[in-house]
C-alpha cells in the first residue's frame, strides 16, 4: 500500500465514528437531499451489476442495495467500511465488500453496468487517469457517475478555511474541481453535468436553504458528472 494510501486510510479511520453526525443536523440534511435526488435522478446504469467507490459509512450503499443492484463497494478505510457492513445489515442485503485504494486496483475490477461514487473523488490522486480506467471497466451503455464538492464555490471556501483552522482535518486532503476542470477531464463517452448546492453553508435552517437552492442563483456547491458509455 503507498504512503499516501496509508494517509488516506488513517484520516479516514479517525473521522468514522464522527462522520454520519453531520447528516443529522440542520444544514447536513438538506445538503444530503438535494444532492441524493440530483445524483439518484441522474445514475441510470444499463444493468444490474454496479461498483461503488469510496461507500464511506454506506449512506448510498443502503440506496443502491435497496434499488435491487448487484454491489461491490470499495473504501480505502476499515472503520468506514465497518460502518457501512453494520447498516446494510441492519437493512438488509448482500454486498461484495473491498478494502482497498481504488488506484490500486483498477486492473482486478472486471466489468460493471453502473459505477456510483460520491465524494470520494476530492481524495483521489490523478482523478483524471482513474476515471478513464473505470470508464473502461463499464459494460456498453453503462455510465459511470462521480458527485463531488464544487471548485470556486461558498462550499469549497467553507472547507478550505476549516481545513486551514484544522490541518488534521480530512479536508486538508482534499482538491476540489470546477465544472471547467471536470469538462476538461479525458474520460471517455458522453459527458453529462449536474448542480445543486445553491446554498452557502451559513444558512441558519433547512427550510431557507431549501428556498434557497429552488432559487438555483449564484456559483453551486456541489456537481455531478456522468459518463455514459456509447
Amino acid at each position: 500500500m503507498r504512503e499516501g494510501c496509508e494517509m488516506t486510510e488513517a484520516i479516514f479511520d479517525r473521522v468514522a465514528a464522527a462522520y454520519d453526525s453531520w447528516y443529522g443536523t440542520e444544514l447536513g440534511k438538506a445538503a444530503d437531499q438535494v444532492e441524493r435526488v440530483l445524483a439518484q435522478t441522474m445514475f441510470q446504469p444499463s444493468g444490474a451489476r454496479v461498483l461503488e467507490v469510496g461507500c464511506g459509512t454506506g449512506q448510498y450503499t443502503a440506496w443502491l442495495i435497496q434499488e435491487g443492484y448487484a454491489l461491490t463497494a470499495v473504501d480505502v478505510s476499515g472503520e468506514m467500511m465497518a460502518k457501512a457492513q453494520a447498516r446494510i445489515t441492519a437493512v438488509g442485503g448482500q454486498v461484495q465488500w473491498w478494502q482497498a485504494d481504488i488506484a490500486e486496483i483498477l486492473d482486478q475490477l472486471g466489468k460493471f453496468h453502473g459505477i456510483f461514487s460520491m465524494t470520494a473523488f476530492e481524495f483521489v490522486s490523478q482523478p483524471e487517469q482513474v476515471l478513464a480506467k473505470l470508464y473502461d471497466c463499464l459494460e456498453p451503455g453503462g455510465c459511470l457517475l462521480i458527485g463531488v464538492i464544487a471548485g470556486d464555490s461558498p462550499w469549497s471556501e467553507y472547507y478550505q478555511e476549516a481545513a486551514k483552522q484544522k490541518p488534521t482535518s480530512v479536508f486538508a486532503q482534499a482538491k476540489l474541481y470546477t465544472e471547467k476542470d471536470i469538462r476538461h477531464w479525458q474520460v471517455g463517452g458522453r459527458l453529462e453535468l449536474g448542480q445543486c448546492l445553491f446554498f452557502p453553508p451559513t444558512v441558519a435552517t433547512a427550510a431557507e436553504a431549501l428556498a434557497l437552492e429552488e432559487r438555483r442563483e449564484g456559483r453551486p456547491g456541489f456537481i455531478v458528472a456522468k459518463w455514459v458509455k456509447v
